[in-house]
């Protein structure tokens, strides 16, 4: 009977101490998986904190944009580019480097000119430029609010030649109307 006692003792014993050690392992594998899901979440960084300010549009300017439609596309892309997630500003960026060649092949008469073309050279450049900076695979926040700011700087000064330009050929026109009229 001491036989037969001892091996049921031991056997169950046994069988105890295996679940415990069996439902402790578990435990470290749940806690495993755990942490590595935790590890998995994506944090999002917010880039471009820096907005853009479009500059005023002359009366006669906005005249002329009202028949400029891709002028008003990429008016409204550049004012959204923001305060957005990376991937946002990825695909933003494309898009206005898409409306700016747009913008290049449908230039309205009385703006095609040098001065406009080569503004909006730079303004293309800068486009290129900021998204070959949000397209690295860990991009530099700092390095994409400074091509941001250079690409606003090269917007502002592309609107302003517009205003200028309409503005002298104005001018112009009056001169020439007012010469034709002396008797």
């Amino acid at each position: 009977m001491s036989y037969l006692y001892l091996v049921i003792k031991f056997t169950s014993l046994y069988l105890i101490l295996s679940l415990v050690c069996l439902s402790w392992l578990f435990s470290c594998e749940e806690k495993t998986k755990t942490n590595s899901d935790e590890g998995n979440v994506e944090s999002i960084q917010i880039y471009a904190q820096t907005l853009l300010k479009f500059p005023p549009l002359s009366n006669k300017s906005q005249e002329l944009i009202t028949d400029w439609p891709v002028f008003k596309d990429f008016k409204r892309i550049s004012q959204n580019l923001s305060q957005i997630p990376i991937e946002d500003l990825r695909h933003r960026s494309n898009n206005l480097r898409l409306r700016a060649d747009s913008l290049a092949t449908t230039i309205p008469e009385n703006l095609n000119s040098p001065i406009i073309a080569s503004r909006l050279l730079v303004v293309s450049t800068r486009i290129n430029l900021l998204n070959q900076e949000a397209k690295k695979i860990n991009p530099d926040s700092v390095a994409v609010e400074l091509k941001l700011i250079e690409l606003y700087q090269s917007i502002r000064e592309f609107v302003l030649h517009i205003n200028d330009k309409l503005e002298k050929d104005r001018l112009d026109n009056e001169g020439v109307n007012k010469v034709s009229y002396i008797p």
